[in-house]
Order: structure tokens, then sequence, then C-alpha cells
């Protein structure tokens, strides 16, 4: 028979542990949000810079009207930086681009594109390549009647180059990637140093938990046990947190 100590202790861990799980998830919570949010702030930066760059560009090699496209086209832009969607990466674990993500939204080209009544290109260059660079584009050997060809054509009508189209083009991560690429190490390199640093904070603070509940419980089990679970699950939220502080900080 169990005594009412021991009772009171195991139901003490069951929702000890039901909160840890609680929190867990509203973690995992709060990180996917921060990760839509950064993304959505990274992009918008980077659309800003651009259009600014493009509308200050020399284009007196272009006739009227691709100016009047040209500016058409960088009027979309801007709209599209407001509204602050942006597309979503499913198919690759790293930062790339997606034509059209899987939520539904358009990247930036494709935006334009659609801006000028491109849809049916738009839909063709989503269906046989959805992770196309711009920067691939036009550099001789497109297919005659291909996606490829039709987009560089596209380009030429609107008055935007090649590079300049890459340029509007940026990638979205598939995973929590702040407005960095890991500087001057490896991205490998800069994940195993975090995680190394998260464990150790980790088994840090399990270690300090352990003497703290102990010293201040040293006749009482059940409070010492229920210090240490929640302990636990305080460090089981500031670990990955720290790791992520770490990550946030590389160049």
């Amino acid at each position: 028979m169990l005594t009412t100590t021991a009772r009171l202790a195991r139901t003490g861990t069951r929702r000890v542990a039901a909160t840890g799980r609680a929190l867990a998830w509203r973690l995992v919570a709060v990180l996917l949000a921060a990760r839509r949010r950064l993304t959505a702030v990274r992009v918008r930066a980077h659309l800003r810079r651009t259009e600014r760059a493009l509308r200050a560009a020399d284009t007196d090699h272009l006739n009227a009207e691709q100016r009047r496209r040209r500016e058409q086209a960088l009027d979309a832009l801007r709209e599209y930086r407001r509204r602050g969607a942006v597309p979503t990466n499913e198919g690759t674990p790293e930062r790339a681009p997606r034509f059209v993500g899987a939520n539904g939204v358009p990247c930036a080209v494709a935006a334009l594109a659609l801006a000028h009544g491109e849809r049916d290109l738009v839909e063709r260059v989503a269906a046989s390549e959805n992770d196309l660079r711009a920067e691939d584009l036009c550099g001789g050997g497109e297919p005659a009647g291909g996606h490829r060809a039709a987009l560089c054509e596209w380009l030429e009508t609107t008055g935007l180059t090649r590079n300049e189209a890459a340029r509007i083009q940026p990638a979205y991560p598939s995973e929590v990637l702040f407005a960095t690429d890991c500087g001057p190490v490896s991205c490998v390199v800069a994940r195993t140093l975090v995680s190394v640093v998260a464990l150790g904070v980790f088994a840090a603070s399990e270690v300090v938990g352990y003497r703290l509940a102990g010293g201040v419980f040293p006749e009482n089990p059940f409070k010492r046990r229920g210090t240490l679970a929640y302990l636990t699950v305080v460090n089981c939220l500031l670990a990955p947190l720290a790791g992520l502080v770490l990550y946030a900080l590389f160049p």
C-alpha cells in the first residue's frame, strides 16, 4: 500500500509533468509565431531596399512602354511588401525560393507577373519548377515555348533584367532562421555550438536545482521532488531559449 505522502508525491509529479507538456507546446507555438514574424520582417526589409534601388536605376535604355510597365511592376512590388504575406517553404530544409508557397502565397517575382495578368505563366512555373531561381533565367538555351522562355519574355517587356529579378526574389526558410546565414562559419558548426551550449545550460541548471532543492527541503522528500520537477520544466524552456539567442547572435 502506498503511503499518503507517496500518493501525494505521485499526484504532484503527474501534475508537474502535465504542466510541463502544456508549457512545451506553448513554447513551440511561440517559436513558430516568431519564425513567421522574423521571416516576414526579413523579407519586407529586403523588398524595401530592392524597390528603392530599382526605382533609382537608370532606365534611359528602355522605351516608353517598358518604363510604364516597369513602374507598374514596382508599384505592385510595394503593395506586395505592404501586405506582408510570404510563401511557406516546405520543400527543402534550407533557405530557398518558392515561386508559389505551400500556403498559396506567390513570391515577389510571381506577384509582379500576376499584377501584369500572367496567371497562366505563374501556374506553369509553379507546376513545373517551383524552386526556380531568377538568377538562372535568360542565360540562353531555354527551349522555345517553355516556362523559362516565357518568363524571360515577360521580364523583357516589363523592363526588368534578370539580375533585377534575382534581386527581387528572396529565399524563404523552412526552419527558425534569424537574419543570418551563420556568418563566417558553416551552419553545421553554428548549430552544433548552439546545441552544446543549450545542453550545457540544461545540465548546469539541473545540478544547481538539485542542490537547491536538497538544501531548502532536506527533510521533506515530497517538496524536494516537486521543486526539482518544477525546476526541470523551467530548464526545458531555458535551454532552448539560450540556444536560440546564441544562434541569433551569429552575424
